[in-house]
């Protein structure tokens, strides 16, 4: 029979030997402005100083959000969603930055058109963090990305 203080002493153990929880943040949020389009890509960096994560889905009250992904094929841009089964590492001790020409956050369905100056938040999913929210700043349509 195992004594009390000897499972105390297991559960600890194991405990300890987990991996960390992650510890997200996200910051720089940007997309551009959009005259009469009803759709956007959103951008943000996302940082993480505990575990590693996976990023599985994202939200709006703006219009539709879903992750995607652009890549270059024998000279064209193509873009494809991100399955949230797939989803995004968010490194141990690391970052994601969803940025121009990679993954992003495309955005549909626009209920208003986004001015510069204005902001919206996303909230972004994660496989084992909880929900963080992002705000998103937006820029001139012609605007390089933010540094």
């Amino acid at each position: 029979m195992i004594r009390p203080a000897m499972m105390a002493l297991l559960a600890a153990a194991l405990a300890a030997c987990s991996a960390p929880d992650p510890k997200i943040s996200a910051r720089d949020g940007w997309a551009r402005e959009t005259g009469a389009s009803k759709v956007t890509a959103a951008y943000v960096t996302i940082e993480n100083r505990g575990g590693a994560d996976r990023l599985t889905g994202v939200r709006s009250g703006i219009g539709r959000a879903e992750l995607h992904e652009s890549t270059m094929e024998d000279g064209v841009m193509r873009m494809r969603p991100i399955d949230p089964e797939e989803g995004l590492v968010v490194p141990s001790n690391g970052k994601l930055v969803l940025g121009t020409g990679g993954a992003h956050v495309m955005i549909t369905g626009l209920k208003r058109p986004l001015v510069a100056g204005d902001r919206f938040s996303l909230t972004l999913e994660f496989a084992r963090a909880r929900p963080e929210r992002a705000m998103i700043a937006i820029q001139p349509a012609v605007a390089a990305p933010p540094q």
